[in-house]
């Protein structure tokens, strides 16, 4: 029994974590909130985390429920999200600021990016949810389905952590370098966005590509 838990720990967290990649995407996080203040930064990290984990958690108990009622499929959610990824990146290529001057004074009135754009489809897109939906075929017995969670709890610390002190990453580049990586990030942002549409696409309307 401590075998199968201790195996689906490692299956969940080893799978997750090169999709999820929370230390690649600490310096997105932070292009993205580098307008509020420490607090706001903080609480977006909070909120992201638990969001990533809830989303992971909710994939794993009613992934299969949930596309079957609503009649979507993964393909979907991944054209989906890859739109919702190409808003955010076309904002951060024009440099355009996420917050007005008045909501710098008021970190509550701040918009929420930690559901979206972070948590999904950045973080836990659709190749994450998918990943959660399957892996009950690696088993599906009360062991590893505590395994299965336990491992999303491990990637939703370690996504806690890396976005937490983002900001680091960001001090070791100069005061001038932050727009040019805003950009550059932009970019890459909407390359995935662009990649989310494609993929989905191409599994829809040529499945045997």
């Amino acid at each position: 029994m401590i075998h199968e838990f201790l195996a689906a720990i490692a299956v969940s967290f080893g799978a997750m974590f090169p999709i999820i990649n929370p230390i690649g995407h600490a310096p997105i996080f932070y292009s993205l909130t580098q307008d509020g203040t420490p607090d706001y930064r903080r609480r977006m990290a909070n909120k992201t985390a638990l969001c990533v984990f809830l989303i992971l958690l909710v994939s794993l108990l009613l992934g299969h429920a949930i596309l079957r009622f609503f009649g979507i499929t993964i393909d979907d959610l991944r054209i989906a999200g890859g739109l919702l990824v190409a808003r955010t990146s076309w904002n951060m290529l024009g440099n355009a600021s996420r917050v007005t001057p008045a909501e710098h004074a008021a970190a509550e009135d701040k918009e929420d990016i930690s559901l979206t754009p972070m948590a999904t489809p950045i973080l836990s897109g659709p190749g994450a949810m998918s990943l959660a939906v399957g892996l009950l075929t690696y088993g599906a017995t009360p062991p590893a389905c505590a395994g299965y969670i336990a491992g999303f709890v491990l990637i939703g610390l370690l996504t806690w952590f890396c976005l937490r002190y983002a900001e680091v990453l960001v001090r070791l580049i100069s005061v001038n370098g932050v727009g040019a990586l805003n950009r550059i990030l932009g970019l890459l942002i909407l390359a995935i966005g662009v990649d989310l549409v494609v993929e989905g696409v191409k599994a829809i309307f040529f499945p045997h590509l």
